[in-house]
């Protein structure tokens, strides 16, 4: 919903980031690797894994899902390797069955699934694309469950025992103040005490689940904080077959709010007091996929009380007003446009307060941006 900016100081903390858990994270790997044969699939994929580790520790969004494609590809090279006795036997279908039933790591979609589960459930012939998929999905599930002892064990039990930087550290040197998916909720940090203990922090969501793509789980960029809300209605949810938007892919220009009138009488606002019968809040650009995690449609609609305030404000506040602001308090324009609108003008500055891009982008629907209060010209509506 709001843009996280990468420039030179992010970069810089993701370098930290990269640097206080590398070493670990690789030790591990070659330890899991060194259990297999090097003509092991295991084997193969771990180092390929390592081989690749700075790239996935530090790719930003576009570059994880290049890695997740080479990833797959990877594993689908190796499909021969996968022996599946498709005979019709009962035990056999019942173990196919089990692994489409079973396997919460999607190598394909909810719908191919679904078909094999059918198919097998009706004992027919698997052509050979079903049983490549069903030999994926198998590779998939073995390298995911070594995946996940390295990379979310880590995530879980190794992070917070770095001294001097753990979870905490990390959310904190993000200085985000609200949640990026939805900019509605706070996301604050309490200090915790001298024992690091009783602090309070937000969750952190995994852009790219971590249960889908383990060795993702500790890349930068994956790493989101965010609201308890968001991080829980996204859950599982496979981001990448969906190609749903991440806060380092958007800018202020991604996601319009606008308000829509019922009626022509809304324009005369001298004969006519506004209510919130009056308008409806309504996205003129939104990502289909972020309004489908995260409802954010409905979610804005309840916030019209916010937008009501605006449309008085704009019938209120005068040439001379504002005059007064700068002769009498010296106001400077930021300061002027912070006061009226209680909001930061900005793109970079939206995650310090919840609703700032609906502030904005409505502020802007009414002719009173902040170019329009620096030129000290009444608040005209662009709808007249």
């Amino acid at each position: 919903m709001i843009p996280i900016k990468i420039d030179e100081k992010k970069i810089e903390f993701r370098d930290l980031h990269v640097s206080k858990i590398k070493t670990d994270i690789e030790n591990s790997l070659i330890t899991k690797r060194s259990s297999y044969k090097d003509t092991d699939f295991e084997y193969g994929t771990l180092n390929w894994i390592i081989k690749y580790l700075d790239d996935i520790l530090n790719a930003e969004t576009k570059k994880m899902r290049v890695i997740i494609r080479d990833f797959n590809w990877s594993v689908k090279r190796k499909i021969s390797i996968v022996k599946l006795s498709i005979t019709g036997d009962n035990t056999t279908v019942e173990q196919l069955k089990n692994i489409c039933r079973e396997n919460s790591i999607r190598g394909f979609s909810n719908k191919t699934k679904d078909e094999l589960i059918s198919l097998v459930n009706a004992n027919s012939n698997l052509n050979g694309k079903t049983i490549d998929n069903l030999k994926f999905t198998t590779l998939i599930y073995r390298i995911n469950q070594i995946l996940k002892d390295v990379f979310i064990d880590f995530y879980k039990n190794g992070w917070d025992k770095i001294e001097d930087y753990d979870r905490y550290t990390f959310v904190t040197k993000h200085n985000l103040k609200t949640c990026p998916y939805c900019n509605m909720g706070y996301i604050l940090i309490s200090e915790r005490d001298k024992n690091k203990k009783n602090g309070l922090r937000p969750e952190i969501d995994h852009f790219f689940p971590k249960a889908i793509y383990p060795y993702l789980a500790m890349s930068f960029y994956n790493l989101i904080p965010s609201c308890q809300v968001c991080n829980h209605t996204k859950s599982n949810k496979d981001t990448f077959v969906d190609n749903l938007l991440s806060p380092y892919e958007i800018d202020s220009t991604t996601f319009k709010l606008t308000y829509q009138p019922k009626n022509m009488n809304f324009l005369q606002i001298k004969k006519r007091k506004y209510n919130f019968n009056s308008f409806d809040i309504k996205f003129k650009k939104i990502d289909k996929y972020s309004n489908k995690y995260f409802k954010l449609d409905k979610l804005y609609e309840q916030h019209k009380d916010v937008v009501l305030e605006l449309l008085i404000k704009r019938t209120i506040y005068s040439k001379s007003y504002i005059e007064e602001l700068k002769r009498n308090f010296h106001f400077t324009d930021d300061e002027i446009y912070r006061f009226l609108f209680c909001n930061y003008k900005e793109s970079e500055e939206f995650n310090k307060r919840p609703l700032s891009k609906l502030i904005n982008d409505i502020i802007d629907e009414l002719g009173a941006s902040f170019t329009t209060i620096k030129s000290h010209r009444h608040f005209q509506s662009k709808r007249k």
